[in-house]
């Protein structure tokens, strides 16, 4: 049995029969067919226990531009190259798309399963295809934006495709004309009030990741330093009924469109056409006192009740019955429902 607590940024001291890695192609004509979990930074993943078979450490790397217009560059990433660095290397460029992304823990490879997000940007509006290895046929498929099937922390990997899969290389097309958004906003922070701190206009792309950057390390714990997995449920979707009986309680709760960041009105047609808003799980367990909290060896972070942290000594039943009390604690008290962002295994 093999410790994987040096493999998942919880630091949960989970077990699993074997660990392999991934780094070239004959490596994965070795992979067993089946008890297979694929691992890259494990920055989003609760083991709950033990694994009984495989984790397979996903290290391909590799980076190129394959095509240069006037407008857009398109650059394909292997799965194993670091998330955090390719956004670092595109904002030296001056290449827009990711620049709000910065200092995401995980690789390549794991940013179009959960199309991750932040400050207003997604991946899915970057990602122009990716490329992945079927686990049965031992084919490689090649999916375009649309065939992803992208939503809102989601997309085909998590559903039509789930453990069948093993995403190689991820093609990204990138504009040179910067477009960053500035307008996100919370109750904490702001994207640009934060830049005009360390920047003056026209803002760069490089200036944009490091107002975010700073945000995200104001606000969110080292994982180098501490066990967290960063948030570990979405944002929940309600509808406007539920908004109202909700504002009753929390007059200041923020609401935005299910597909984007932005903060209209009720009667904008942005929400009008819609019979859900998206609304922050946060500020729900910040209203419950859950920042800052601490019971055994898991708490959630001082700054930010979303983000669960461990101590020495913790195991992946505690940290679960943690969560599990936060999710039942709102559903209590506002009757919404939380959805896990990270998997559970």
């Amino acid at each position: 049995m093999v410790d994987l607590s040096p493999y998942n940024t919880l630091r949960l001291p989970a077990k699993a029969k074997n660990l392999i890695e991934i780094s070239s192609e004959s490596d994965i004509k070795k992979l067993p067919s089946e008890s297979v979990f694929f691992l890259g930074e494990g920055a989003n993943v609760l083991f709950k226990s033990d694994f009984p078979g495989t984790i397979a450490l996903v290290k391909l790397h590799g980076r190129k531009v394959i095509k240069e217009t006037k407008d857009n560059v398109f650059i394909e990433l292997a799965a194993g190259e670091n998330w955090h660095e390719f956004v670092m290397f595109t904002a030296e460029k001056g290449w827009s798309g990711i620049e709000d992304l910065a200092l995401i823990p995980g690789k390549v490879g794991a940013a179009p399963i959960g199309n991750i997000g932040a400050y207003g940007q997604s991946v899915d509006q970057t990602i122009e295809s990716v490329k992945y290895l079927d686990l049965k046929t031992k084919k490689v498929h090649f999916l375009s934006n649309t065939d992803c099937q992208f939503k809102y922390r989601n997309s085909i990997f998590k559903h039509e495709l789930k453990n069948q899969f093993l995403i190689t290389s991820v093609t990204f097309k990138l504009s040179k004309t910067p477009h960053s958004r500035l307008d996100y906003y919370s109750r904490y922070e702001s994207l640009q009030t934060e830049i005009t701190k360390i920047a003056t206009p026209p803002y760069t792309i490089k200036d944009v990741s490091q107002a975010v950057i700073n945000i995200r390390t104001q606000k969110m714990p080292d994982w180098h330093r501490v066990g967290t997995a960063g948030s570990i449920f979405k944002n929940p979707f309600i509808t406007k009924k539920q908004l109202n009986t909700l504002q009753s309680k929390i007059p200041d709760i923020q609401y935005y469109p299910t597909t984007g960041m932005d903060y209209p009105r009720l009667t904008d047609p942005k929400l009008t056409s819609s019979d859900y808003v998206k609304i922050p799980a946060g500020r729900l367990l910040d209203e419950l006192g859950w920042r800052g909290k601490k019971i055994g060896n898991v708490g959630t972070y001082s700054q930010h009740a979303l983000v669960i942290i461990t101590y020495p000594e913790v195991t992946g039943p505690e940290v679960y019955e943690f969560a599990e009390n936060m999710r039942l604690d709102v559903k209590k008290n506002f009757d919404i429902d939380l959805e896990y962002e990270v998997v559970i295994i």
